[in-house]
């Protein structure tokens, strides 16, 4: 669906809200779990913060400066990453980020697909919180 090396989301923990990673496809290993989050930093720790979506990537001049700050994009390698706020019925309760491992430029209709797995993550997420069954997808 996307050309994409690495996708990872974060939740926020129950009691402290705190970010931490919680699962992750294409990293090299489990080492993405112990990777902590800090408010403020790389693109998962800004993301929250200011509440809407960044983009790291060719198009940005920025970006191996600002990459620096992201304990992840630096463990993956990654060159170019987009992270995006995942909201529920509760406000926001995690980031999912997806990222290349080459500069690249990302689409209008990649991030948009992006946008839309987070809203859908936001869903499940209140969904599995109230015990409720997760809507059919069509």
């Amino acid at each position: 669906l996307l050309p994409i090396d690495v996708a990872a989301v974060a939740w926020s923990g129950a009691e402290d809200r705190r970010l931490a990673w919680w699962a992750a496809s294409g990293c090299s290993d489990d080492r993405y779990r112990t990777l902590a989050i800090r408010p403020g930093r790389g693109l998962e720790g800004t993301v929250p913060r200011i509440g809407r979506p960044l983009v790291l990537d060719a198009g940005d001049p920025g970006t191996p400066r600002r990459r620096e700050e992201s304990a992840l994009m630096l463990v993956e390698g990654l060159h170019s990453a987009a992270a995006y706020p995942v909201s529920g019925e509760e406000g926001l309760c995690g980031v999912l980020l997806v990222g290349n491992r080459q500069a690249r430029a990302y689409s209008q209709d990649h991030l948009l697909v992006v946008e839309l797995s987070a809203r859908w993550l936001g869903q499940l997420r209140d969904y599995a919180e109230k015990g409720a069954p997760a809507p059919h997808r069509h």
